[in-house]
């Protein structure tokens, strides 16, 4: 696996950016790209991330298995010296068995199997800082550590992601995934959203488990995209269901259809894109029955079947972590018959009964504030109405 991780300077509300800059750098710590925060657009792939990817990429030799680029979501950070941290490598992205196989995506991208036996290099896990303490998001004028992670972390991650597809680009022969969830959809739904006209053509197909990315932004982003996007939605997710609700707001007014989440009200309106959800027994019966192209049966369940996650209970990791979600979401990204286009021939029940699916094309985004000011103003009121 290639690990790539970037890391952030704290420096408050972008009006006081100034010329601070983030970076991302390789597992030895080496820096491969530096981003000046101040410039939010895309940054074209420099000489020494180019030169990481090559080396990555001879190592791994020619072979006809697609890279899959990993994407965490909330509560990360690869970078911090606390050992109570939670980093990727030691999460989702860990080694079997030093990493329980539920937990651990690297069987779900063909990078070993269940025992972490039978290796190969076939991912690129992207980290980046998903979570703040007080001092830093109270720097940034944001109430809590959710919406500073929402509305500025996954913003900036979101270039050095972006850099990363863009350079992936230029390796034609090469089959590109995305397997991302949580807030790590929201950081893959921006760098769609930053390639814009220059989306990589060589990226194939992506997998959003429960995502955390708004609604009418992922509208947005992925309109007319040319790769297929499978979207695990769950109504049962109560992660989902409190980030949304509670923690977004007033940035996202509760019950708005500017606040709907994928993760839960699904998308539909896109030709390439398939919401599945979990908890449809319409759709855990089709599976389980064998509807899917080539006739393998899934046992899906938005339940958590076992412990391996320490809230395992709030239903939000349940899609990685039972059995036979698993299975699925390994053949979604890497089965060559599971196409969006194979399984709506087929029949496959979609969709998530939510009143506002299917809604979301052409609504607007609303803007994040970017001034110190602006926020501060939107916090005091905020405070108020919870007093009053």
């Amino acid at each position: 696996m290639l690990a790539l991780n970037y890391s952030v300077t704290s420096a408050g509300a972008p009006d006081k950016y100034g010329a601070a800059t983030d970076t991302l750098r390789d597992s030895k710590d080496r820096v491969l790209q530096v981003f000046p925060k101040a410039r939010p657009e895309l940054a074209t792939p420099n000489a020494e991330l180019a030169a990481a990817i090559d080396a990555w990429l001879g190592r791994r030799g020619i072979r006809p298995d697609p890279v899959v680029v990993m994407v965490h979501g909330y509560l990360f950070d690869p970078g911090s010296a606390d050992p109570k941290a939670s980093r990727p490598l030691g999460s989702v992205y860990g080694l079997p068995p030093a990493v329980s196989h539920p937990m651990s995506w690297l069987p779900l991208v063909g990078e070993c199997d269940d025992f972490g036996q039978n290796g190969a290099e076939n991912a690129i896990g992207f980290g980046y800082k998903s979570q703040a303490e007080i001092l830093e998001y109270g720097n940034a004028c944001w109430s809590n550590s959710y919406q500073y992670a929402v509305f500025d972390l996954a913003i900036l991650a979101a270039r050095a992601l972006a850099a990363i597809l863009a350079y992936l680009a230029t390796k034609p022969d090469l089959k590109v995934r995305v397997l991302a969830h949580s807030l790590g959809t929201r950081t893959f739904s921006q760098a769609i959203g930053l390639l814009g006209g220059r989306m990589p053509e060589n990226l194939e197909r992506a997998v959003l488990l429960d995502g955390a990315e708004f609604c009418v932004d992922a509208a947005h982003n992925f309109a007319g995209c040319h790769f297929d996007v499978f979207n695990f939605t769950s109504g049962t997710d109560d992660v989902l269901r409190i980030g949304a609700d509670k923690f977004c707001h007033p940035m996202r007014g509760v019950g708005e259809r500017e606040a709907c989440v994928i993760g839960r009200e699904g998308l539909g309106g896109n030709d390439r894109w398939l919401d599945l959800r979990l908890d449809n027994a319409v759709l855990a019966r089709w599976l389980a029955d064998g509807g899917a192209p080539g006739g393998g049966s899934y046992r899906i369940n938005s339940i958590a079947e076992e412990n391996s996650h320490p809230f395992a209970g709030m239903g939000h990791w349940s899609c990685y972590t039972n059995d036979g979600n698993r299975k699925l979401v390994r053949d979604l990204l890497l089965g060559d018959s599971m196409t969006v286009a194979s399984l709506l021939a087929a029949g496959v029940p979609f969709g998530t009964g939510s009143p506002t699916f299917g809604t979301f094309n052409g609504a607007p985004v609303p803007p994040t504030p970017r001034t110190t000011t602006d926020r501060m103003r939107i916090m005091e009121q905020l405070s108020t109405n919870q007093v009053s």
